[in-house]
């Protein structure tokens, strides 16, 4: 059932009791029961139009009505650990980002705050990396959402572990601690891959080490734009929680970097403050299928590379590779009068497009299709009644494609990277704004980043329940 079709049927329910001049208290019932019967369906789309009618019915909303509420939000985020957990659809860890930007809107958690909720409350707020990260993800974060987060969610993230066993592991510890020390390291979401690194300070030395080395070999080395170097890296690998057993892995790999925005940015870099810093590229041992990676920052110290899992260019998207309507045509004239084509219909042509196109509209390398089809139509329209002229318009037409493909064509990663590199250099941009920039689909880097922020948290406090609880066990 569609959620406009489930909206529907409860909405038709609330009005057969208005039609049966029910009281205003079974009126109301009637419509808080039809919430909890969205929630209970995972209906969330149907949950907010269903609040929207409460106008009509004269209902001020009161979310503590709700019969369940809490359960029913709770078995909705736990579904969505089932399903990352049970078949690894890393997607679902974006479902549980929404959910919980729903309920935070709404203030789906409100409730009666006691002295031990104002303790732990202040706790919590002295963490500003932490606060900076909920309202950069879900807007200004309620206290009724601090309190879900920090002790409803990861109990009930404990409590599912320890209840449902998992093929993968033999003990629940086994996976208690593999989620406290690998799955974040390593996994990938939206289509993105995601891994660990190093930790900042590390690659700092690293890449001091080889800037002095390279600017001590030739004088000319002393203003770099860019340069490459070798890093190795190595992993330990956990299995087994309770043994601390490891295994180490080895990888090199070759990294891209300007060095003007690293040490331009390394003050807050290593600040920790709440930004992701674009930092290299990764030209060799990438985890995406061309070898390829961006590496950023994160304030907790790390160093996170993010890239494709396929091999599409789409997955690193310049936001600045695109002209207005005028611009375009003033390049595409002087590439055909470059390309030899005619002036008289080199003039034709323009003259047709600053006609049909928008005057504001902005024209990239995917609008490419659309303004050869514009300009087959008017070329097919004014050709002679020659049969010959066919294969010259054919000729004609690729000629003024390759003109295009001059100026919108897409352009390596490398030189992608470079052309960020640019940006920051010449303060178009900050270097903490490429993540936001670099893409696949609708989920950025930023998003990813922000969003294995926040659940580093949810694991740590699952974490500490185990280790408290554990810790019980031996006493």
């Amino acid at each position: 059932m569609s959620s406009n079709q489930f909206f529907e049927q409860i909405k038709s329910e609330i009005i057969l009791n208005i039609e049966r001049k029910s009281t205003k208290d079974k009126i109301e019932k009637k419509f808080y029961d039809g919430l909890a019967k969205c929630l209970e369906s995972k209906q969330l789309k149907s949950f907010r139009q269903l609040i929207d009618y409460s106008y009509k019915l004269d209902i001020f909303i009161d979310i503590r009505k709700i019969p369940n509420r809490y359960d029913l939000i709770s078995n909705i985020l736990m579904d969505c650990i089932h399903d990352v957990s049970a078949g690894y659809q890393t997607s679902a860890l974006g479902k549980i980002i929404d959910v919980l930007r729903f309920c935070n809107e709404l203030n789906l958690f409100d409730k009666d705050l006691d002295k031990e909720d104002f303790i732990l409350l202040e706790r919590i707020k002295k963490d500003n990396l932490l606060l900076s990260n909920l309202k950069d993800l879900f807007g200004v974060p309620s206290n009724s959402f601090l309190l879900y987060i920090n002790k409803v969610m990861p109990q009930n993230l404990y409590n599912f572990f320890l209840n449902n066993p998992n093929p993968y592991f033999q003990d629940p510890e086994q996976i208690l601690f593999y989620i406290k020390n690998n799955f974040f390291n390593q996994y990938t979401i939206y289509g993105l891959s995601v891994k660990y690194l190093s930790s900042i300070k590390q690659y700092i030395i690293e890449f001091q080490k080889h800037y002095l080395e390279l600017k001590k070999i030739s004088e000319k080395n002393k203003n770099l734009n860019y340069f490459e170097f070798k890093t190795i890296y190595k992993y330990a690998t956990y299995y087994y929680g309770f043994q601390e057993e490891e295994q180490e892995q080895i990888e090199i790999k070759k990294h891209l970097i300007s060095p003007e925005n690293v040490l331009k940015n390394l003050d807050k870099i290593m600040s920790k403050d709440y930004n992701f810093y674009i930092l290299s590229m990764v030209l060799l041992g990438g985890i995406g299928p061309q070898g390829h990676g961006f590496t950023y920052s994160t304030p907790k110290g790390e160093v996170i590379e993010i890239c494709s899992d396929i091999k599409e260019n789409d997955a690193i998207i310049i936001k600045y590779k695109q002209f207005l309507k005028q611009q375009f045509l003033v390049r595409l004239e002087k590439e055909m009068k470059n390309l030899n084509i005619d002036s008289i219909i080199n003039k034709r042509v323009i003259d047709y497009l600053l006609e049909v196109m928008d005057k504001k509209e902005l024209i990239n390398y995917y609008k490419k299709e659309g303004i050869l089809k514009q300009i087959k139509i008017f070329l097919n329209q004014n050709q002679d009644a020659n049969p010959g002229i066919k294969q010259e318009l054919y000729e004609l037409i690729n000629t003024i494609s390759n003109a295009i493909n001059i100026i919108l064509r897409p352009i390596t990663m490398i030189d992608q990277f470079k052309a960020r590199m640019d940006l920051i250099a010449e303060e178009k941009i900050q270097s903490e704004d490429i993540a936001k920039l670099t893409s696949l689909k609708e989920k950025s880097h930023h998003d990813v980043l922000r969003e294995r922020f926040f659940f580093q948290y949810i694991v740590d406090w699952f974490f500490d329940i185990h280790v408290a609880e554990k810790s019980k066990f031996k006493k």
